[in-house]
């Protein structure tokens, strides 16, 4: 991507580059102001709805390498953004993107990148509606997108209470395989849960669960996880040769699996509730892993078999090695 010195981004001007940004985007952007080419988009505010704004990086070297083609680099940074919107409950509705990036790029590859984020965005009904140019020395590429999206009742974070149960969404753990570029943000999933007020709190799996699960809890509650139904995914499976443990440490900790976990009200007829899913979503498979358990002091992550904290699990972090 940084190897093509007659057809680079040096050879451009930002005006020029901004003009095939467009041209690469087509109806996926719009004529300003409500697509690039101001200060700001305008837009009309959605009824009756609250907005919901995110934000994610695209970092070569972090979060994809030169194994993975430019489209599917654009892909997985709208994908990853889209999964944000999904554990509120939302629908997606507007983007900007930010590319900082060394002057030495391929301006194929950029279209190419863009080609992918183009297609997701298409997919999923987003608008790009603007964003900005930045060079960086070296061969260093950074994209960030900030998306609105809007929902009636956005699903928060830490408000799950002692008795709601505990759900995931798929398959966990070994995603540097495939997974972390190639997959479908549950969007329909979230705005049922949301439009039917059944989650009591929602994430979405970033970092592995084993650092999501303690962003569900209100003060004063646990999660009690039930190890033999951690949903471990056949990747994972390879990646430990076969080695149950080194599985279940990686469905806990591998992270960018981009699934939803949540917590179900404890009011809610839980068989019901997994009738419907079924009924509704047939190709997502559900899984309940735990339920919210009244705190037993600082142990957040307690194994349901023993009552003791699961000490061994460690969710990725960008700043710790």
């Amino acid at each position: 991507m940084f190897d093509h010195p007659s057809d680079d981004l040096s050879c451009y001007t930002e005006s020029e580059i901004i003009n095939k940004i467009k041209a690469w985007l087509g109806t996926t952007t719009g004529l300003s102001p409500m697509g690039i080419g101001d200060d700001c988009a305008v837009f009309t505010p959605v009824p009756k709805q609250e907005y919901l704004v995110s934000t994610d990086a695209l970092v070569y070297g972090t979060h994809f390498d030169s194994s993975i083609s430019a489209q599917k680099a654009g892909n997985k940074l709208t994908l990853r953004n889209l999964s944000d919107i999904a554990a509120m409950g939302g629908q997606p509705k507007h983007a900007t993107i930010s590319i900082i990036s060394s002057s030495k790029l391929s301006i194929k590859w950029l279209s190419d990148f863009f080609a992918g984020i183009k297609e997701t965005s298409d997919q999923y009904g987003l608008k790009i509606v603007g964003g900005d140019l930045c060079r960086l020395e070296g061969p260093q590429f950074h994209a960030v997108m900030n998306i609105i999206g809007s929902s009636p009742r956005p699903i928060l974070r830490n408000r799950a209470i002692a008795k709601d149960r505990i759900y995931v969404t798929g398959t966990l753990g070994g995603s540097i395989l495939e997974k972390h570029y190639c997959f479908k943000p549950h969007l329909s999933a979230g705005q049922w849960l949301s439009s039917e007020s059944l989650a009591s709190s929602m994430v979405d799996i970033t970092d592995g669960i084993a650092k999501e699960l303690p962003f569900l809890l209100s003060d004063n509650t646990s999660a009690s996880i039930n190890l033999d139904n951690i949903p471990i995914s056949d990747a994972a499976w390879h990646l430990s040769n076969q080695n149950k443990q080194i599985a279940l440490k990686k469905a806990f900790c591998d992270g960018e699996d981009y699934e939803l976990l949540f917590t179900l009200n404890s009011n809610a007829d839980h068989p019901k509730f997994e009738t419907q899913w079924s009924s509704r979503f047939p190709n997502v498979k559900l899984t309940q892993i735990g339920t919210i358990v009244p705190s037993q002091g600082a142990d957040l992550i307690i194994d349901q078999s023993t009552q003791k904290p699961i000490d061994w699990i460690l969710g990725f972090d960008h700043f710790k090695t």
